[in-house]
């Protein structure tokens, strides 16, 4: 019985040292996603990420393109300042989306002048006459003639651009013009999050001084019985492809990092990290993803997205079925299936399926996430010596996706993510946050969540959600035009201080210029049946370095001065600019705005530490389970 008891014990120490080297053996791979918009301007990450967002836009949105087919037709322009300094062309010099400076011979006319050709609509644009949005949306000036063409496009089946889609072209030279307006022309993005998530061993860029808070080295301490392998990589490029399609060695795509993570380091297991907060259908989970209790999961609880797409009776997505058979036909399931996590298993698959994948959660569901926008809220008081007795007013943005092409994206599980996300920031700084004078806080989206995206009406002035934009209005103490062109005069008791912000994890062109001129401004006619937010600065000027401080900060003030509107268009569209213009705010109170900077880029480091400590939990419990 002795030498039995004896034999047992041997077993179960042998039993636990096999346990014990197999857990600290085991190597494990980290592959970091983000969006990951280049510094410096490039149309080629514009396709593939675009290309996510098919189930969003109607049909003829991409027409050019791999996705609905056709060559249509190329933009290009005559580089006006900003795109010559982008391009690095001189003024002039006609060049294309991807900045090649356009050599053949075909004239650049205005897209207008096909709207009478036959086959115009039905080749390029089946179901939307995007020659309008292009020719509203792009213009350049012929430098011999000095005139204004609109919707510059030329028909040269060989000009670079041809085979990408017109809308995503367009984009780009947006985009070029933001790129211009921005510290040394580059989106300060992907250093703000590479450095977050390794520190001084940030790929590609310098070591600081003194090394920030980073994910990596948080984790190795927290977790020191693993080996990890750390990668990351790009929604933007996630594929070894070009924007044609072709094969292509990218550095720092997703499938590079997962090649280099399997046959270079080796790992047995990959967890994916997104260091978006509140994840999307359209932009992770996709069509047909489950949580880990094999739930589907959208914005009903328990279906997929396709599911709840397909059920014209849950409340979210196409209305009727001639809807929904709309959408399946233009839409298909088998077209687009390439968001981010399914073609991250893809891949993974595709090269060792006996690899353990898992993907983190997203991180807003810890306690330290919410702390992030107190810390900022803290700091951002401080900062500006808001005195203690002012009313302040709290406002937390969201992205605000909306119901999009046959309001399918209702179906997305980023309404209930970000909305149950905001809900927590709020409900910390409601129980958290001291203050003497008036207090309120409020979460509200930005994008696609007013005029024409949200039509307002008489009893709904503020349309079915009230945005970033209108929360705004509602807040300050004077006057404004609200979306159906009537004069609100909001008195002189609200708010002396709005601050909005607090908890952007990193800044790009979106954070710094976007969400400022589409949230900020009056509402102004624009010749449709409504008022839309106003996008330049108070000035009349393009929001730009001398709006934001060296911590992405800005502030304005809305004292009467600035952000003229006229109202009463849509009485009298054609004598309106006749009409006394109503400038926002009040003179005798003027309201302060405080659009605050992000975690990532501040230089103190505020949010900093509560930001990374919600980050490896979630990589933590993913490990764990």
């Amino acid at each position: 019985m002795h030498k039995l008891r004896f034999l047992l014990r041997i077993l179960l120490v042998l039993i636990l040292m096999f346990n014990l080297s197999c857990t600290c053996s085991e190597k494990i791979g980290i592959l970091f996603i983000d969006v990951g918009t280049p510094e410096d301007h490039e149309i080629d990450w514009a396709v593939p990420f675009f290309g996510n967002l098919f189930d969003f836009f109607p049909p003829g949105f991409f027409a050019g393109g791999s996705l609905e087919g056709g060559t249509c037709y190329t933009i290009i322009h005559y580089a006006n300042e900003a795109e010559a300094a982008i391009c690095g062309v001189e003024e002039g010099t006609p060049i294309d989306a991807f900045c090649n400076e356009y050599t053949g011979t075909y004239t650049v006319h205005p897209i207008l002048d096909h709207k009478d050709d036959g086959s115009y609509l039905t080749d390029c644009y089946p179901q939307i006459s995007i020659c309008h949005l292009i020719s509203l949306g792009t213009s350049t000036i012929d430098p011999v003639t000095e005139e204004e063409i609109a919707g510059p496009v030329v028909d040269d089946p060989d000009a670079a651009g041809i085979g990408i889609a017109d809308f995503l072209e367009l984009m780009s030279f947006s985009r070029m013009d933001w790129h211009y307006r921005l510290p040394g022309y580059k989106n300060p993005h992907r250093e703000m999050i590479v450095k977050w998530w390794y520190g001084n061993d940030a790929p590609g860029y310098s070591p600081d001084s003194t090394e920030l808070l980073n994910i990596k080295d948080r984790l190795e301490e927290l977790m020191p019985e693993y080996k990890f392998a750390f990668r990351h990589g790009w929604e933007c490029y996630m594929e070894n492809l070009d924007p044609y399609e072709n094969p292509d060695l990218i550095a720092d795509s997703t499938e590079t990092a997962i090649d280099e993570l399997i046959n270079e380091e080796g790992v047995d297991r990959i967890i994916v990290y997104h260091s978006n907060s509140s994840f999307t259908n359209l932009t992770q989970y996709g069509h047909e993803w489950y949580d880990e209790n094999g739930e589907g999961i959208s914005a009903i609880p328990g279906k997929t997205f396709k599911e709840c797409v397909e059920d014209i009776t849950d409340g979210a997505g196409p209305k009727t079925q001639e809807d929904l058979d709309a959408y399946l036909a233009d839409k298909p399931w088998d077209t687009h299936w390439k968001h981010p996590f399914p073609l991250v298993k893809h891949l993974v698959e595709e090269i060792n399926p006996a690899i353990v994948l898992n993907f983190a959660p997203p991180d807003n569901r810890f306690e330290e996430y919410a702390l992030t926008g107190l810390d900022m809220l803290n700091y951002t008081v401080s900062k500006y010596n808001i005195p203690e007795g002012a009313s302040l007013k709290v406002v937390l943005p969201s992205h605000g996706y909306y119901g999009a092409y046959m309001n399918a994206q209702e179906c997305d599980c980023y309404f209930t993510g970000s909305e149950e996300a905001g809900q927590r920031l709020v409900t910390r700084i409601e129980n958290d946050f001291s203050w003497s004078g008036e207090f309120e806080v409020a979460h509200g989206p930005a994008e696609f969540s007013e005029g024409g995206d949200d039509a307002p009406s008489p009893d709904k002035p503020f349309g079915e959600v009230i945005s970033l934009g209108e929360i705004i209005d509602d807040s300050i103490n004077g006057r404004y035009v609200n979306s159906m062109g009537e004069i609100i005069d909001n008195g002189t008791d609200n708010f002396d201080y709005i601050i909005v912000g607090l908890y952007i994890p990193s800044e790009s062109s979106d954070s710094i210029y976007g969400m400022r001129s589409e949230t900020l401004g009056n509402n102004i006619y624009d010749g449709d049946p409504f008022y839309v937010r106003g996008d330049l600065d108070e000035d009349g000027s393009d929001y730009n370095l001398g709006d934001i401080d060296e911590e992405y900060f800005t502030v304005k003030v809305y004292d009467e001065t600035g952000w003229s509107s006229y109202p009463g268009c849509l009485e009298d569209p054609d004598n309106c600019s006749g009409n006394t213009p109503v400038y926002k705010g009040s003179a005798a109170k003027p309201t302060t705005l405080i659009f605050t900077g992000s975690i990532l880029g501040n230089l103190s480091g505020t949010g900093r530490e509560n930001r990374t400590e919600a980050a490896v939990k979630t990589i933590m419990e993913a490990i764990q389970k």
